[in-house]
């Protein structure tokens, strides 16, 4: 957990923490060095000189964590023919196979963004011929904690097309102190105005100061041809073990 953002904080708390071992003493706990990580909730650490226990207000030690997340209906291209996540919002359980029937969801295990975290990640977003309508296949919300992760920061929906399906890719970058820098469009294919970005609440979310984000994948009512509704970073086998606060 991460250390009180106010009162008293003890060397023991440190320990727990970070690591290290009795008797310990305030200089074995400089960021970047060999108990402290030098990431987006340490900045407030001293990397040199005076240190104090008040430099530790937020600050966490780090674990590693499965990340990934993907839903897609009949078969999709990669055999990906179940659904991947979590079962509910603003979790960071281990995520496991989900059901891929109609309407299907799966959320994302939460994750903080910023430096020793994520910092950049793509997706892709999909949408097969002969496939029911909907909105919000893909959302992506954010927070203020990893509890509170249930704000839209970006919704996208799926359209309807007889003869031709399409994706969209967007390449999603975050600043140092985890909030968001940019989405941005970087890849179209085939009938790609079939996926719409409905809802940009970027600059909205960066006013807030989220920095922890999750994604949400939903199956169509109704399909003809399968496809992988949300691809990308967090589909990868790479998103198993993602740094995160402890």
């Amino acid at each position: 957990m991460a250390l009180p953002d106010s009162g008293q904080i003890s060397i023991s708390q440190l320990r727990t923490n970070f690591g290290g071992s009795a008797p310990d003493g305030l200089g074995e706990y400089y960021r970047a060095g060999a108990n402290v990580p030098d990431n987006a909730l340490n900045v407030a650490v001293p990397s040199v000189g005076a240190i104090s226990l008040s430099d530790f207000y937020s600050s966490a030690g780090t674990t590693t964590r499965d990340i990934r997340v993907w839903m897609a209906y009949q078969f999709a291209a990669g055999g990906y023919t179940s659904g991947f996540g979590v079962t509910s919002q603003s979790s960071t359980a281990a995520p496991s196979t989900i059901s891929n029937g109609a309407n299907a969801v799966a959320w994302q295990p939460v994750f903080h963004a910023g430096t020793g975290f994520i910092t950049g990640a793509s997706i892709t977003i999909s949408q097969n011929e002969d496939v029911s309508a909907y909105n919000n296949n893909v959302v992506l919300y954010g927070g203020t904690s990893s509890s509170t992760v249930t704000n839209v920061v970006a919704a996208w929906n799926a359209g309807y097309n007889g003869s031709t399906g399409g994706a969209r890719g967007y390449s999603i970058s975050w600043n140092s102190d985890g909030t968001i820098n940019s989405i941005t469009n970087t890849s179209n294919t085939y009938n790609y105005g079939i996926i719409t970005w409905a809802i940009d609440n970027v600059s909205a979310a960066n006013s807030a100061g989220y920095k922890w984000f999750g994604f949400k994948a939903t199956n169509p009512p109704s399909w003809s041809k399968g496809a992988l509704v949300l691809g990308g970073t967090f589909t990868a086998s790479s998103s198993a073990s993602i740094t995160q606060p402890s």
